[in-house]
């Protein structure tokens, strides 16, 4: 697996270069005729044009003793890379909750990296087939360019007690 840290770092430095018009690039879904995002997304994008991220977001409320424990190790942030899906009804409901929790931790916008894939976990001029996807969402955490735990599709307990596992290198069975 490639160094999944450079190559995070590499994207962040490609997309500040880049115009704001190669992030939250659109395509047709073949399935439904719906419009679905592709390639580099920000969040800012999910938030102005998805109906779901919102309700979802508001809704949910992270535990506050898993939260408490994350912020112990506020040095110690893992990068995070996010593969999913907008037409995938797991990333509609996961990726807005995880958004939750890392706004709760005030976590450090630019240690996060998003890409919205097609049905065939496929992305236009943007190769991902080295990091195994499978399902979306994925979240991939990473270290100093090792990588230090998933959350694929669904967490094991819930988002924020299978990041603190992922945090403390207890890594949580991945579901795949």
């Amino acid at each position: 697996m490639r160094n999944l840290t450079t190559f995070l770092m590499l994207m962040i430095f490609t997309s500040g270069i880049l115009s704001a018009q190669d992030n939250n690039q659109r395509m047709i879904d073949e399935k439904t005729g719906k419009e679905i995002f592709i390639g580099t997304i920000t969040r800012q994008g999910l938030e102005q044009n998805e109906a779901w991220f919102q309700p979802e977001y508001q809704q949910y409320t992270p535990d506050t003793n898993d939260m408490a424990l994350i912020k112990e190790f506020k040095n110690e942030y893992p990068w995070i890379f996010i593969v999913m899906g907008t037409w995938c009804g797991d990333s509609q409901e996961q990726v807005p909750r995880f958004f939750k929790i890392l706004n709760e931790l005030n976590y450090p916008e630019e240690k996060i990296f998003m890409v919205a894939v097609d049905r065939e976990k496929k992305v236009k001029d943007f190769c991902i087939g080295d990091y195994d996807i499978k399902l979306v969402p994925t979240f991939i955490m990473t270290d100093q360019g090792e990588e230090k735990g998933r959350i694929i599709e669904t967490p094991v307990e819930s988002l924020e007690r299978d990041f603190l596992n992922i945090i403390r290198g207890y890594v949580p069975a991945p579901r795949d």
